[in-house]
C-alpha cells in the first residue's frame, strides 16, 4: 500500500468500464441507474428516483437486481427528518474494486462455459450404425475397421457403419470462443488498464 498513491477521484478508465459492462449486459434503466451513480458517487434511494423519474418500485426492482448482481452497494444511513426525527436511509454506490472482480469472475465464467460446449461439440460420437444405430466415437474407429473388406463394421451387429453427419461439431461452436474474445476485446483493455487501480 506504500507505493500506491491514494486516489481522491474515481479514474475515468473505472467509470467507463461500468459504464460499458453495464450498457452491453442490461436494459436501458440499468445503465441509467449506473450513470447516476458514475455521476454522483453516492446517492439516496429519494434522489435517484428524482434524478431518474422512474416509479419508486420500479427503481427498487433495478436496484435490488444491481445489488444482487453486486454491481451496486447500499449503505444504511441514519438522518434528521424536518420533524427533528432520525430516520434510515438507504445510500446507494458502485464499490468499483468489487465490480471489477465481479466483472472478471463473470467473463471468466462464460468464458469457460464456451469452451466446454465446444469442447462437448468436439468429442460427439461421429459414427453411427446402419442398422442397429449404436454410436462411436473416433477413439473407437480402430475396433470398427474390418481389414479384409477395408470398411468400418459395428462392433455388434456387423453391419456397415457410416460417419454421422449430425453429430460433426458444428464449425459455430469452433468460432465462438474467437467470436467472444473479438468482441470482448474492449472490455478485456479496459480490465488491464484498471488492473493495478
Amino acid at each position: 500500500m506504500s507505493g500506491q498513491p491514494i486516489l481522491t477521484e474515481v479514474p475515468s478508465s473505472l467509470k467507463q468500464l461500468s459504464r460499458l459492462v453495464v450498457r452491453g449486459f442490461y436494459e436501458i434503466e440499468y445503465s441509467l441507474i449506473i450513470d447516476m451513480l458514475v455521476r454522483y458517487p453516492c446517492l439516496r434511494e429519494d434522489d435517484l428516483c428524482d434524478l431518474l423519474k422512474f416509479d419508486k418500485k420500479v427503481l427498487r426492482a433495478k436496484l435490488q437486481t444491481l445489488k444482487t448482481d453486486r454491481f451496486v452497494q447500499v449503505k444504511l444511513k441514519i438522518e434528521t427528518g424536518e420533524d427533528g426525527k432520525s430516520m434510515k436511509v438507504n445510500c446507494y454506490f458502485i464499490n468499483y474494486k468489487i465490480f471489477v472482480n465481479i466483472v472478471k469472475y463473470k467473463l471468466d465464467m462464460m468464458r469457460k462455459k464456451m469452451e466446454v460446449e465446444e469442447r462437448d461439440a468436439t468429442s460427439r460420437s461421429s459414427f453411427k450404425c446402419s442398422r442397429c444405430e449404436k454410436q462411436f466415437s473416433d477413439l473407437e474407429a480402430d475396433q470398427l475397421f474390418d481389414p479384409m473388406s477395408g470398411e468400418f463394421k459395428c462392433t455388434f451387429c456387423g453391419s456397415y457403419v457410416d460417419e454421422d453427419e449430425s453429430a460433426m461439431p458444428k464449425k459455430e461452436s469452433r468460432k465462438l470462443l474467437a467470436t467472444f474474445n473479438e468482441q470482448m476485446e474492449r472490455l478485456f483493455d479496459l480490465l488491464r488498464a484498471v488492473e493495478d487501480i
